[in-house]
């Protein structure tokens, strides 16, 4: 690679030409996003309206801990305009807050079928998938919705989710999702990094290639398809146990869509080491699982190359202006995006700061090839090739793997 760089280097029209296909593909892919952006986004406006004979769903919500607003996300589950649904949360430890507050919720929201499933049990290094595993066993109902537990949503939520479902193509739904921050700078970054990049590239690749992949947002997949792609155990190890969930599905011949609807993701990541932690998990996952697709990525990277052209042209007139409608275009684009779109909110101050916040991602992803380590919920993992991991948290024990189907024994409900 560093012979690479230091044959373009002493060929200047190699690094030119390098230059014009970032920028013109920048500058493509920026157009793509609104066209795409705004076919998605009419295109849900004409949607036939849902029908009221809906099947029985359960929810699992997997949970570790007091997110910021997690009772107000919670909650907002249990206001549903749906029945009947039956919501599973789970926890590895009894101790864990978030098992107080579910018992909260059933104090608050008699009326709704809560079930709380304390289980320590893991089988595998993604312990997410292992809390889902446990839970699933509580699990009533033939429809099966899975959401993050930091996601808020509105009370038409399942029944524009689960309507997806009808069509028996479709084997699985997930959801576009955007960011309310509460905190400082990093986690301002952070909603930028969601608002302005994530549905403007997954609205992009539905246009390129067929979609096989689901987000932990929220996944809606029914009880035969699950079990026909082997539950939740072929994923106990792997770091994009969403990304794997969904291709599995396609593998079985169903299609993914992508619901009509946008829900909320409440973070706030506190620090910028937190903030680095998590935009290389996302990196590194991406890279892992899609390699030639990320390598890619780069070149949609419109603030990056426009830095470049000006710095090796220096400073002239034609290269300022070259970049200068790149750079035009990607904050046109993040602008609409956010205000028409996906409506949130973004002041004058926040969308200035998209720029500088597109340099530090195109950081993060020369950064990702320089390890192969991901932080996650407070631990550090190794991932390998085949994106399976190994715990390798310093000072922290790491919980006793277990291969077989659990028993009744061990499990708590409530």
């Amino acid at each position: 690679m560093v012979d690479g760089m230091l044959i373009l280097g002493s060929n200047g029209f190699l690094v030119q030409v390098l230059l014009l296909i970032g920028l013109l593909v920048s500058a493509g892919c920026y157009l793509l996003m609104l066209y795409s952006g705004r076919e998605f986004f009419s295109a849900r406006r004409r949607r036939p309206p849902v029908p009221h004979q809906l099947p029985p769903v359960t929810v699992l919500k997997p949970l570790k801990g007091l997110d910021v607003g997690l009772h107000r996300n919670l909650a907002s589950l249990c206001e549903q305009d749906y029945g009947p649904f039956q919501i599973v949360f789970g926890v590895a430890d009894g101790d864990d807050p978030a098992a107080a507050l579910v018992r909260r919720l059933q104090a608050e929201y008699p009326q709704v079928d809560i079930t709380l499933v304390v289980d320590a049990r893991a089988y595998g290094t993604n312990y997410k998938v292992s809390n889902l595993h446990n839970m699933y066993r509580s699990a009533q109902h033939d429809v099966i919705v899975i959401a993050d537990s930091d996601i808020r949503v509105q009370r038409d939520y399942l029944r524009r989710l689960v309507g997806h479902l009808q069509d028996p193509k479709v084997g699985l739904v997930t959801c576009l999702y955007r960011a309310t921050h509460t905190g400082g700078l990093p986690t301002l970054m952070e909603t930028l990094f969601i608002n302005t990049d994530f549905a403007n590239m997954v609205l992009v690749a539905r246009k390129v290639e067929r979609a096989a992949y689901a987000f932990g947002a929220t996944i809606a997949i029914r009880r035969a398809v699950l079990d026909e792609i082997g539950g939740f155990l072929p994923l106990a190890s792997q770091l994009a146990d969403d990304y794997h969930l969904g291709y599995r599905v396609t593998q079985r011949g169903y299609e993914i869509a992508l619901a009509d609807q946008v829900v909320d993701t409440v973070i706030a990541v506190g620090t910028w080491q937190r903030l680095l932690q998590h935009q290389l998990r996302w990196a590194r996952t991406y890279r892992i699982c899609r390699p030639g697709g990320y390598f890619g990525t780069l070149l949609t990277h419109g603030p990056f190359w426009a830095l470049l052209n000006v710095i090796y042209h220096d400073f002239s007139p034609l290269s300022g202006a070259a970049s200068l409608a790149v750079v035009g275009l990607r904050y046109a684009s993040a602008a609409i995006l956010c205000r028409h779109y996906l409506r949130t909110e973004l002041s004058l101050g926040q969308l200035l700061l998209v720029g500088p916040k597109d340099l530090l991602v195109s950081a993060v992803w020369f950064l990702a090839f320089l390890g192969d380590t991901v932080w996650w919920s407070g631990r550090r993992f190794r991932v390998q090739r085949n994106g399976e991991m190994i715990d390798v948290t310093p000072g922290l024990p790491v919980p006793a793997i277990i291969a077989t189907e659990p028993g009744e024994l061990g499990t708590e409900q409530l």
